[in-house]
Formats: C-alpha cells, sequence, structure tokens
C-alpha cells in the first residue's frame, strides 16, 4: 500500500493544521499566508471573520456590546473566505466585502465583538469545520489554546509594539487610510489590553507553541524561521520506532520469575490483551493505565511479561507490610508519598527512564470506580515533561473481582 499522505514534492503530511497565534500587527496573516503557500495547504484568516461581523454589526445598526444580538447576526449570515490573488477575499451574504473590513472603524470595535463568548463560540464551531477535512494554516489568537488545541503545530509570532504599530500604518496607507503613527500606537496597545484581559479565550502563549519574535525579521526570514520550526515539531511527533525484539534473556531473572507467575495467573483468570502491539517502543516508556483494583499491577504484569522489565510506582505506605515490601523490592518498584512532592522518587523514575527502563504510573494515583474515572494527578506530567518519556495509555477492566476463565 502506498502512503499518499506525504510525497518527495509535500514537505508536510496534507492533513497537517498549523496554529499560529499572536498579537496584532505580528505578522501572522502575511506570514501564514506565505507558510500556507510554502506547504501546501489551506490559509483561514480568522481575524477577517470577526472583523466581518463586526463591520455587519455596523451596517445592521447593532451595538457592538449587545452580545445576543451579534450572535443572532452571525448565526443567520453566510460568512465565507476564499482564496484569490494571495489573498484573502471575505463574503458576507454574498457581498465582497474584503476592503471594508479593513477601516479603522472596523479595527477599534473587533476587540468589543471577539470578546463576547457566544461570539467566540459560534465562530469556533466554523473555524473548526475548516480545519475539519483538509490541512490548513489558521492564524489568529486563540487558535493554539482553544480552536486547534491538538493543532500538528503551534507558533506564537510576536514582535515589539512599535514594529507592529508600524507596520499597521504601513498597511492603512497602503488601502489610502489617513491616520497619524500616535493614532495607531494607541489602537495597537488597547487591541492588546482587551485581547489579553477578555474573559473568554484571552490572548495567550500555549505551553507548547513556538516564540518566534519577528520584530527585525524580513517576511523571508520569517517564512523560513516558521517552516523550520514547523517541521522540527512534525519530526519530534514521529511515532518511535519499534524497539527490537527482546530475547528472554536479556530480562533479568527476578523479572521472568516474577512474569512467569503472573502470565500463568492471567492465562488461568482468562486474561485478553487487545493493542498489545502499541507497548512494542523503545525501552524508557511510561505505562500509564486506570486503576480499579489491587490485581492490576499482577494482570498488567501478566500482559506484558515478555516486552520489558517495568518498575513500578507504588504508594509508600505498601512497603510498610513485609510480605508486600519484599514483593515490591523483589521487583525494583519505587516508593513515593503521595502527600508531598516526592523528589526522590521522581529522581529514581526519572534516572530509570534515562536508563532505559519502562515505568508504571497511575495517572489517577489511587483506585477509582470503573467507569467513573477520578482526576489525572499532577505526578504522571511532571514526570512527562521532566523527561520527555513517551506515554502508554492502557485500559484495564475486570479486576475488581477477577475469577477463572
Amino acid at each position: 500500500m502506498v502512503d499518499t499522505t506525504k510525497t518527495p514534492s509535500r514537505l508536510v503530511p496534507i492533513d497537517t493544521v498549523i496554529a499560529i497565534d499572536g498579537p496584532a500587527g505580528s505578522g501572522k496573516s502575511t506570514t501564514a499566508r506565505a507558510l500556507a503557500k510554502h506547504l501546501d495547504l489551506i490559509y483561514v484568516d480568522t481575524g477577517a471573520m470577526y472583523r466581518a461581523l463586526t463591520w455587519a454589526a455596523g451596517e445592521a445598526r447593532v451595538a457592538f456590546d449587545d452580545a445576543d444580538s451579534l450572535a443572532e447576526l452571525l448565526a443567520s449570515a453566510e460568512l465565507r473566505l476564499a482564496p484569490r490573488n494571495g489573498e484573502t477575499r471575505v463574503t458576507w451574504n454574498g457581498r465582497d466585502i474584503s476592503t471594508e473590513i479593513r477601516t479603522p472603524a472596523v479595527e477599534t470595535n473587533v476587540s468589543v465583538v471577539a470578546a463576547h463568548a457566544e461570539v467566540r463560540h459560534r465562530m469556533v464551531d466554523r473555524q473548526r469545520a475548516l480545519g475539519r477535512d483538509v490541512g490548513v494554516v489558521m492564524e489568529g489568537r486563540d487558535i493554539g489554546s482553544v480552536v486547534f488545541p491538538l493543532a500538528s503545530a503551534k507558533i506564537y509570532l510576536d514582535a515589539t509594539l512599535e514594529a507592529r504599530a508600524e507596520r499597521r500604518l504601513r498597511q492603512h496607507r497602503k488601502r489610502g487610510v489617513t491616520i497619524s503613527r500616535e493614532d495607531v500606537m494607541s489602537e495597537v496597545a488597547e487591541r492588546d489590553r482587551r485581547d489579553s484581559s477578555r474573559e473568554e479565550s484571552p490572548l495567550t502563549i500555549s505551553p507548547d507553541a513556538i516564540l518566534i519574535d519577528n520584530s527585525a525579521l524580513s517576511l523571508q526570514e520569517q517564512l523560513e524561521e516558521t517552516t523550520e520550526a514547523v517541521l522540527r515539531v512534525l519530526d519530534e511527533k514521529q511515532p518511535c520506532p519499534v524497539r527490537s525484539d527482546r530475547h528472554p534473556r536479556d530480562i533479568p531473572f527476578r523479572y521472568r520469575v516474577a512474569y512467569t507467575i503472573m502470565g500463568a495467573m492471567g492465562r488461568f483468570m482468562g486474561v485478553k490483551v487487545y493493542g498489545r502491539e502499541n507497548a512494542n517502543r523503545p525501552e524508557g516508556m511510561i505505562v500509564a493505565p486506570n486503576h480499579i483494583s489491587i490485581w492490576d499491577p499482577p494482570i498488567l504484569g501478566s500482559a506484558m511479561h515478555n516486552i520489558a522489565p517495568i518498575r513500578s510506582i507504588a504508594k509508600a505506605e505498601l512497603f510498610r507490610y513485609w510480605p508486600l515490601r519484599w514483593m515490591y523490592r523483589f521487583l525494583d518498584a519505587i516508593p513515593i508519598k503521595r502527600s508531598i512532592y516526592d523528589a526522590k522518587a521522581f529522581d529514581l523514575a526519572t534516572a530509570c527512564l534515562d536508563e532505559g527502563s519502562d515505568i508504571l504510573f497511575f495517572p489517577e494515583g489511587t483506585r477509582q470506580v470503573f467507569g467513573s474515572p477520578g482526576p489525572v494527578r499532577n505526578g504522571i506530567g511532571m514526570l512527562m515533561q521532566r523527561t520527555g518519556a513517551p506515554v502508554v495509555p492502557v485500559m484495564i477492566r475486570g479486576t475488581m473481582a477477577p475469577m477463572p476463565a
């Protein structure tokens, strides 16, 4: 079977979604448009969508602070974006308003319109629909944080206030609009304040976004830096190579003994394993199952008995009693104190992952009723962030009252 999603002439898969966020005047539209053309993806200017609604509100004499009326106006409208001659043409109910939405009047009020929760919810639905079937480069102020939190790559473009105001001034002059530099500076600063302080989807930098300051960059330099960042992120997200076949002799003797017992118990109990191939990854991964019973660790061991030795993160209380203490220490389990940040436990788990050992970590931290998962504790996220180790999620069921098959 031939993979047609990525060809030698295509730099990225055809379904790639790239989110570009940043403040007003940071060059999002220009960079996103160039990047979409370079990567052969669809460019979507979400800011134009909010500007179109702002223009329509002015035409219909709808107050910019009337959220309900604005949402109704948007719901009944046919709003379309279409590329044409390197620009995005915007139509509202069939009328081309591409020029009208770039006036100072629209620029001044668009932040007020975009701050309304119901307006943003309706816009987000439309924006997600645009990127549902094809790859897109979408720019705005909440694309990576709200619209596409699982985007293939996230970029945050920024620049100094002076640089952004100068760009806005050139744009206005190019369109024949007369406005002073001081007024543009004030306009951009006010836009920053509104976008960052609004309650609904404020302008923020996603933790996984790559920050690029383009204050002193040319368009070509912006395109090169952004392309390099996107390709780097996509390369890092490539599936890990499958681990080489492990001979049983490579697994320490005590683990082979334990896995033999667990495997026999699993067969006796009628354990069924699905998707076992997903755990066949390079050494140094975090196995993250749900937790419903004290039988979970041995049952999991019976399922993964010949893949690799796994060191469990177990609550320190389990090491108080002799039989359990002997068993956990026999399998090199790592005790952790759950009431505090146990630096010693995290240091040891990190060292194990760095050495290529796998770690069993229950994300919920304690047993939960099956079907009613508890909150994911901070511990697994801290270990993931600290080590960058791949995580294999696992679902366990039926261990509350294990019975022979």
